[in-house]
């Protein structure tokens, strides 16, 4: 119900028109979520087949029950399942109490965003109007990313979004293959802007962007943000740390660019070098918000504590997901609000200008 009240909204649809969920499905280019969960069972029971003897996950497969009902697979399936979601240290106390718990830190993530014009959107996977986003894991690293596509670009015809989505995509496929440095988002940035700028189709644009590497083994995160797309990391009700925004001057943020050709000199271009960056320790329960510039222009950030802390030490990824859903209705409801102080109107009407907003995402992570 959850995923579909999401969906629906994200196509400009109600309950009312019953519109088969199926079709709501196939519009946007996602498969069910029980399908995803079954799938990752599957990888799950596979990967445990290949662990040795002596891990928790192994014990809990090989447990012999009495009684005259058989193991089942649906039972081990489920008992599995929440392994992945929970942890297996949960178990830990049925099998051995003298195991040691799992050390390493991981993410629980979720994704939401709506365009500035829901009617003229393109449903894309791993986009959002003009912003992109991904997520990717390589050994022990995990890595989320967003990125916002400049609007101004399409006053002459070009799509702000395809700029962002091939920064993200690369990113993305970068971070798989393994070839980036987990201590260097700003170098994995840059190596996907210098893969767009030598696309033998040229990718016109501009973009601002943020990405974030999680070491599990060390559990320290690295972050890289150019422009205003950012994040913010809140611990214990407070935020403990946070991007700092580049601008050259109001609304006018650090980007990467490629211009048309001629017009090099017209068109504001900073280097991926030039980007912002910082690394600290997580620790669990740290809820890390990622987001572009349609997050942090309309929600005051009291409003974005408020939600954020609903879900400190949460491991239910349906409630992660509801406050993602939360922050971005929020963040469109109040860019569209003509009688709000938004944080962006205050900082344009101190400029002389009466604006709305922009299109939001927001990709809400929890450690664990």
């Amino acid at each position: 119900a959850v995923e579909m009240r999401s969906l629906l909204g994200m196509v400009g649809k109600t309950k009312r028109e019953r519109i088969v969920n199926e079709n709501i499905r196939q519009k946007v280019g996602v498969i069910p979520v029980l399908k995803k969960i079954e799938a990752a069972q599957l990888i799950w029971l596979g990967h445990v087949e290949r662990m040795e003897g002596e891990r928790v996950a192994v014990q809990c497969w090989a447990w012999e029950f009495e009684g005259e009902r058989p193991r089942s697979i649906v039972w081990t399936g489920r008992l599995l399942s929440r392994a992945l979601w929970n942890g297996l240290s949960n178990y830990s106390n049925c099998v051995d109490p003298n195991l040691n718990r799992r050390n390493e830190s991981r993410i629980v993530s979720a994704v939401c965003g709506f365009p500035k014009e829901l009617a003229n959107a393109k449903l894309k996977r791993g986009q959002f109007g003009d912003d992109a986003w991904f997520t990717a894991r390589y050994k022990s690293s995990e890595v989320i990313g967003v990125a916002d596509g400049v609007g101004g670009w399409r006053n002459y015809g070009i799509d702000p979004g395809v700029f962002s989505n091939f920064l993200m995509r690369t990113c993305e496929r970068l971070v798989l293959c393994g070839r980036f440095v987990p201590t260097e988002p700003a170098g994995l940035l840059a190596r996907s802007y210098y893969e767009l700028l030598e696309s033998k189709q040229p990718i016109l644009g501009s973009s601002t962007a943020c990405v974030m590497v999680l070491n599990a083994e060390t559990r320290t995160a690295y972050a890289a943000n150019i422009g205003d797309s950012g994040f913010v990391l809140v611990r214990k009700g407070e935020v403990v740390h946070r991007s700092e925004e580049q601008q050259h001057y109001f609304n006018t943020p650090f980007q990467l660019s490629l211009p048309p050709p001629g017009h090099s000199g017209l068109v504001l271009s900073d280097r991926p070098e030039s980007a912002d960056t910082s690394n600290f320790t997580v620790e669990d329960g740290d809820v890390i918000l990622l987001a572009t510039d349609g997050v942090f222009d309309n929600v005051p950030d009291h409003l974005l504590l408020s939600e954020l802390c609903k879900v400190e030490g949460e491991r239910d990824p349906v409630k992660l997901q509801g406050v993602a859903n939360a922050i971005a209705l929020m963040a469109r409801s109040l860019a569209f609000d003509s009688t709000f102080m938004s944080p962006f109107a205050k900082n344009a009407r101190d400029n002389g200008i009466d604006t709305l907003g922009t299109s939001r995402l927001c990709v809400l992570s929890l450690t664990l």
